[in-house]
């Protein structure tokens, strides 16, 4: 698969942005390539976000991946100011786990096989 460095840029920009507008000011990213899988951990502090924020975020990550969707729209996100491709970026990942912990952190992980 081409441009695997730059999906993951993508991706990554996309959910900073996402903490971003949701009140994040300290945010957290580690990136490990496991084996033949992406890992990508986002942990952002926010005391702002809601439940039906998360519920909304939980259900885009989790939309069934389209490698079809992805070879033709990856260079799509993190380029729009006005909301985030959270749907399209669950269309790029396997798998997304989501935790709200203590009402400040926002924790993200993400797998990925290229």
């Amino acid at each position: 698969m081409k441009h695997t460095d730059q999906r993951n840029i993508k991706i990554v920009t996309e959910l900073m942005g996402y903490c971003y507008k949701h009140g994040s000011d300290n945010v957290h990213i580690d990136i490990k390539k496991v084996k033949e899988k992406i890992i990508i951990f986002i942990r952002a502090q926010t005391s702002t976000i809601t439940k039906k924020n998360l519920e909304h975020l939980e259900e885009s990550l989790n939309a069934p991946r389209c490698h079809e969707m992805e070879e033709y729209y990856w260079n799509l996100t993190g380029d729009d100011d006005q909301y985030t491709e959270a749907t399209l970026v669950g269309m790029m990942i396997d798998e997304a786990n989501i935790n709200y912990i203590d009402g400040e952190y926002l924790e993200i992980l993400l797998t990925r096989i290229p």
